[in-house]
C-alpha cells in the first residue's frame, strides 16, 4: 500500500497511503475518505507544494547550467540530478524527460524576454522610445557576466530544436516568435503614433531587429567588445524609417 502516515485528530486515525486517506474511529472498520486531505493534513500538503516548486526551479537552473556547459545532448539526467542535489530517480517526478525540461528552458526564455520588455516600457512617452530603450537593455544584457554563458545555453537550445524537429521545433518556433511579436508590436504602434513609416514591413523589421541582436550575441563570444560599433548601426537602421517630427505630425 506504500508509505503509511498516522495522524490522530480527536478520536479519529486517519491513515494516509499511496492510495489514499483511510479513516478509523475506536474499534469501527476502516472506511474510505477518499484522496483529498482532512483539515489536519493542509498544512502538509501546502509545505510539499512549495517543496515541489522549489525543486522544480532547481532542476530547471541545474540542467542550464550544465546545457550551457557541456551541450544538451551531452549532458545526462544523471549529471542534471547531480548539479540539482537530489536522486537520478527523483527528477523524472518534476520533468518526464530531458525533452519536457528543455521546454521548460525554452518558457523561461520567452518569460525573461517578456521582463526585459516590460522594464524597457516602464514610464515611457511614445512607443519609439519603448523601441530604443528595449534595444539599449538588451545591449546591456550582452555586457553582462553572464551573458556569454547564456548566450551559449540560447544556441544549445536551438540546435536541440534543430535535431530534434519532431519532439523541440515547436517550442523553439514559439519562442522567438513571442520575442518577434513584441518587437513588431512596438512598431505598428510607433507607426499609429506617426513615428515610424507606416509603409515600413512591421514584421519584416521585427525579424531585422531580432536577428541583429541574436547576431551581436554570437559575435561578442569571440570578438567581446569589438561588437558595441553594431549598436549604433542598429540604431540607425531603426532612424532611417523614423519620421522626423514634423512629417509625423502631418502624417496624424
Amino acid at each position: 500500500m506504500g508509505q503509511t502516515h498516522l495522524t490522530c485528530q480527536s478520536c479519529w486515525v486517519m491513515i494516509q497511503s499511496n492510495e489514499g486517506l483511510f479513516s478509523h474511529k475506536d474499534d469501527q472498520a476502516f472506511r474510505w475518505v477518499g484522496r483529498r486531505p482532512a483539515r489536519g493534513l493542509q498544512a502538509m500538503t501546502k509545505v510539499t507544494q512549495a517543496h515541489i516548486d522549489a525543486r522544480t526551479r532547481d532542476i530547471l537552473e541545474a540542467g542550464m547550467r550544465l546545457f550551457a556547459r557541456k551541450g544538451y545532448a551531452a549532458t545526462t539526467t544523471q549529471e542534471i540530478a547531480v548539479e540539482a542535489g537530489i536522486s537520478a530517480g527523483a527528477i523524472y517526478r518534476y520533468y518526464p524527460s530531458k525533452e519536457h525540461l528543455l521546454r521548460a528552458v525554452f518558457e523561461f526564455c520567452v518569460g525573461e524576454n517578456s521582463e526585459l520588455f516590460e522594464q524597457a516600457s516602464a514610464g515611457v512617452l511614445s512607443p519609439l522610445e519603448a523601441l530604443t530603450r528595449t534595444g539599449l537593455h538588451a545591449w546591456e544584457h550582452i555586457k553582462e557576466e553572464n551573458a556569454s554563458e547564456h548566450t551559449i545555453l540560447v544556441l544549445e537550445t536551438l540546435l536541440a530544436a534543430v535535431r530534434q524537429p519532431d519532439e523541440l521545433a515547436a517550442s523553439g518556433r514559439q519562442m522567438f516568435q513571442a520575442t518577434v511579436a513584441k518587437l513588431e508590436g512596438l512598431v505598428k504602434l510607433a507607426q499609429e503614433a506617426g513615428e515610424i513609416d507606416p509603409h515600413v514591413d512591421a514584421h519584416s523589421l521585427a525579424l531585422a531587429l531580432e536577428a541583429a541582436y541574436l547576431g551581436s550575441r554570437v559575435l561578442a563570444l569571440g570578438l567581446g567588445e569589438e561588437v558595441d560599433p553594431v549598436l549604433r548601426h542598429v540604431q540607425e537602421l531603426v532612424a532611417t524609417f523614423a519620421l522626423a517630427p514634423t512629417s509625423a505630425a502631418s502624417a496624424q
